[in-house]
């Protein structure tokens, strides 16, 4: 098996990724999206260095990286309810405190929204700061897959 339908390259994936981002632009409160999000960037890696071969190529892009070690583990946090791997050790929480606007209404920039929100730890909360909404880290995860597959793929 090679994916499912036509979704069977790194671009394909990117053009599902964009669609996610799409989701949790327009409801930042949608935590259904965010999860699809967060999964589907986090396989990314599968996608762009396929194979066991590739295996040290993933770990190490995705050591280099603090944005990409918190989206996995948000992603794996997300999916297993806990996240056990050593290397998931930067993301506090992922949460959407109770707001007096609605986000569907009112930018979660400008207003306090039920937006999600992502706090992070470590080295993470270093690079990307210790608080961020979801839709800012996601449209962040976005713009480096988006670069890495025209470079690389």
């Amino acid at each position: 098996m090679r994916g499912i339908g036509q979704l069977d390259t790194p671009q394909h994936l990117l053009a599902k990724l964009k669609h996610d981002l799409e989701r949790v632009q327009a409801d930042p409160s949608d935590t259904y999206a965010a999860f699809d999000f967060f999964v589907t960037a986090e396989h990314m890696l599968d996608w762009v260095l396929p194979g066991y071969q590739n295996k040290h190529a993933r770990s190490a892009l995705r050591d280099s990286s603090p944005l990409l070690q918190a989206v996995s583990h948000i992603a794996n946090g997300s999916k297993h309810l806990v996240a056990e791997a050593k290397h998931h050790q930067y993301v506090r929480y992922v949460d959407a405190p109770a707001g007096a606007f609605d986000s569907k209404a009112f930018d979660p920039h400008a207003f306090e929204t039920d937006a999600l929100f992502v706090t992070f730890d470590g080295a993470v909360a270093m690079v990307l700061g210790s608080e961020m909404l979801v839709f800012d880290l996601a449209e962040k995860t976005y713009l480096f897959w988006d670069d890495y597959v025209r470079r690389n793929c």
